[in-house]
Order: structure tokens, then C-alpha cells, then sequence
């Protein structure tokens, strides 16, 4: 079994996946994975809630926190 990953704008999209399911299914597993926008943005809304809750603990900004992973 092999793997092949494909990144493709939308214009293609359609097309290419006509074409996969088109070829022999009881060989073929097709996975579907979209990278949309709402993704990025709810993944870089959770960064900027944890890096400021982060910054509200007191103890975690005290320098001497850190020694402890040199």
C-alpha cells in the first residue's frame, strides 16, 4: 500500500477527486483533509487565548521558572 498526499487550489479540486473515484475502489481509499480557513483561525485563535492566559499566571513570568528546563 502506498500513500500519495495532494495539495490543489479549488479551481482543481473537483476534478481531481472525479478522477479518483473513478478508478477501482476496492484498491483505493480516498482520505479527504481540507486546510479552510476557519481551521487556521480557530488553531491560531487557541495560540493567542493560551499565550495570554500564559502571560496572567504570575509565577510562570518569574525568570527563575525557566532554569529549570537549562
Amino acid at each position: 500500500m502506498h500513500t500519495v498526499k495532494l495539495e490543489m487550489s479549488d479551481s482543481i479540486y473537483s476534478h481531481i477527486m472525479l478522477l479518483l473515484k473513478n478508478l477501482n475502489s476496492k484498491e483505493l481509499k480516498i482520505t479527504e483533509e481540507t486546510d479552510s480557513f476557519e481551521n487556521k483561525q480557530d488553531e491560531q485563535d487557541t495560540k493567542n487565548f493560551s499565550n495570554h492566559s500564559a502571560n496572567c499566571i504570575q509565577e510562570w513570568k518569574d525568570s527563575s521558572e525557566d532554569e529549570v528546563w537549562k
